[in-house]
């Protein structure tokens, strides 16, 4: 999302993040996660790293985290 505050001010930039939740154990070296309903809304810049997050086939709600592609 991008808000412009003034005419002649760069604009804010902001993102929103969608939050999972870790199951404990893992699966095949990756941690599984559930999606939860929690939302946040912060700046771009503020964020660290993304990350690649895989839905776990005929599953609901059950996803990967992939940590090979970093």
């Amino acid at each position: 999302m991008e808000f412009f505050q003034e005419k002649d001010k760069d604009p804010i930039n902001l993102v929103l993040l969608r939050w999972y939740d870790e199951v404990d154990e893992e699966m095949y070296g990756c941690p599984r996660l559930w999606l939860t309903d929690q939302y946040t809304c912060v700046y771009l810049d503020s964020v660290d790293m993304s990350v690649h997050i895989i839905p776990r086939n005929n599953c609901e709600n059950e996803y990967l985290v992939n940590r090979y592609i970093f």
